[in-house]
């Protein structure tokens, strides 16, 4: 499997990664199995957080003695309580906030560090002192004693009823970019969800490692009938399915180093590492396929 920079930082991450929060549907042994997978599958890239229930203890447990094959990333700002159990508000932006997740998240990790460590959807707004904000100097505090390698942002989706699902946020991306603080951001993209695909590539200039998701999900109901709309059934190989497809079309962004995909089933990730296994689409099937999705409408913001 192809294997790519993540932005700036020292990490070669393979362009698949796995996307943890799907372990919260499964019990210890189906979990243990899913994630020996994925290494056996040699995917190098793993993101959980604190909000996916069992997930980081699943993760600590299962792999834990495999950590030389693995990154790992987590995230911060999730308040939950010491069974994981959602408190209110869902997230809170503070310092101290974040040193109580990385000591926990450490623990049931069963590790000194983990690689990336986001913030968890939060906003501009939220941190009201920018690149100077208490929160921000936590993060480089923690940084500079190794408890996090590297230090980023996820995205929110948001709610299916928000203006701004699912991808919409990243038009914050350019505000938290020009803090010069993040070394990793994780974003919202895919074929039929294009929204972000001119912000990544500026991020990605600008030496930040880029993780997408949602490569391959269904965000709206509609979306197989916008993937035939687009005719793109016509520009598969032999055999391809609409997943495959979409997942070797998020291949050819010059500025993904990863893109992470979570399952339960242990067929669909199989089937999803062979899609990256293929690698690429051919240079003229990507260009045509863009050029049908912006015909349908389905484009990168300006």
């Amino acid at each position: 499997m192809d294997k790519r920079r993540l932005g700036r930082t020292h990490l070669e991450v393979t362009a698949l990664g796995y996307g943890a929060m799907e372990l919260r549907h499964l019990g210890e042994a189906d979990a243990a199995r899913v994630l020996n997978a994925v290494l056996d599958g040699g995917i190098t890239y793993i993101d959980s957080s604190p909000d996916y229930g069992p997930s980081e203890a699943y993760i600590g447990k299962a792999i834990a003695h495999r950590r030389h094959a693995f990154y790992l990333a987590t995230k911060c700002g999730c308040n939950v309580d010491e069974q994981g159990q959602h408190l209110e508000p869902g997230h809170v932006w503070s310092g101290e906030q974040l040193l109580r997740n990385i000591e926990s998240s450490l623990r049931l990790l069963k590790t000194d560090h983990v690689d990336v460590w986001q913030l968890h959807g939060t906003l501009p707004t939220e941190l009201p002192g920018g690149q100077a904000d208490a929160v921000i100097q936590t993060l480089q505090d923690l940084k500079r004693q190794g408890k996090a390698r590297y230090i980023g942002i996820s995205f929110k989706n948001g709610r299916a009823d928000e203006d701004l699902f699912p991808a919409g946020y990243g038009q914050y991306l350019p505000v938290f970019a020009q803090w010069g603080v993040f070394d990793v951001m994780q974003i919202v993209y895919g074929g039929l969800t294009r929204k972000n695909e001119t912000v990544i590539a500026q991020a990605a200039d600008k030496g930040i490692g880029m993780v997408v998701r949602g490569v391959v999900k269904k965000y709206r109901d509609n979306y197989d009938e916008l993937f035939k709309q687009a005719k793109l059934d016509e520009l598969c190989a032999n055999d391809e399915s609409q997943n495959t497809f979409l997942i070797r079309f998020a291949l050819n962004h010059p500025g993904i180093s990863t893109m992470i995909i979570g399952t339960k089933n242990s067929d669909h990730l199989a089937a999803n590492v062979r899609a990256a296994a293929k690698g690429k689409l051919p240079d003229d099937i990507y260009r045509e396929a863009k050029r049908r999705l912006d015909a349908v409408g389905i484009a990168a913001e300006k």
